[in-house]
């Protein structure tokens, strides 16, 4: 009885320690670094998250998820990371919950780095982001997302609204250009606006 209590405890401990899900404040953890632009320190801190924490279908995992592409995608651009490993990398989380930033929402006709806006594709309203670096020079991820349900564009425009949903493929750059990296394409997707602070 002893014996099988001695290898049951390191069971449990286990089984719990890898049950716990990303906290609100260990996704707090990244915003620094993305905000430095220390594209290496966010994908090794969110990389370590996603593997030490449970496999969970939350928001902030979500979140989390999204932040360890997009640091990843910045290291192309600073030449730590070759586009076939960002590749590597990416399509481990297809199939997967994913959650962006929050943009602006602007008119369709309007162009912009780092906003939202909708288009109809095929006959059905579908959203777009180009997520960039700070200064505008990269763009990290262009985003593609086709919608759950039905957008009426008019409710989001001039708005920040977040963006998620199944991430069903990854596609990195052909030509290796660091113009832009890649481009993600989300199914099931959800569009929310965001409380104003």
């Amino acid at each position: 009885m002893k014996t099988l209590l001695t290898l049951l405890l390191p069971l449990l401990f286990g089984t719990t320690i890898f049950g716990q899900v990303i906290s609100y404040d260990d996704f707090k953890v990244i915003i620094p670094f993305l905000q430095k632009e220390d594209y290496k320190s966010a994908f090794e801190k969110s990389t370590q998250l996603l593997m030490t924490k449970g496999n969970d279908s939350s928001d902030i995992r979500g979140i989390v998820t999204y932040m360890n592409i997009f640091s990843a995608a910045g290291m192309v651009t600073l030449d730590q990371m070759t586009h076939a490993d960002f590749l590597k990398n990416s399509n481990k989380y297809i199939g997967q919950y994913i959650v962006m930033s929050a943009h602006p929402c602007v008119d369709s006709s309007k162009q912009g780095f780092n906003t939202l806006k909708f288009v109809t594709q095929d006959g059905e309203i579908q959203g777009s982001t180009t997520s960039s670096n700070n200064a505008k020079t990269n763009i990290l991820c262009f985003e593609y997302f086709k919608y759950a349900e039905s957008i009426a564009p008019s409710e989001f425009i001039g708005k920040n609204v977040r963006c998620g949903g199944t991430l069903k493929s990854v596609e990195v750059n052909q030509n290796k250009s660091k113009v832009w990296i890649s481009r993600l394409y989300i199914s099931n997707a959800f569009a929310r606006i965001m409380s104003q602070k």
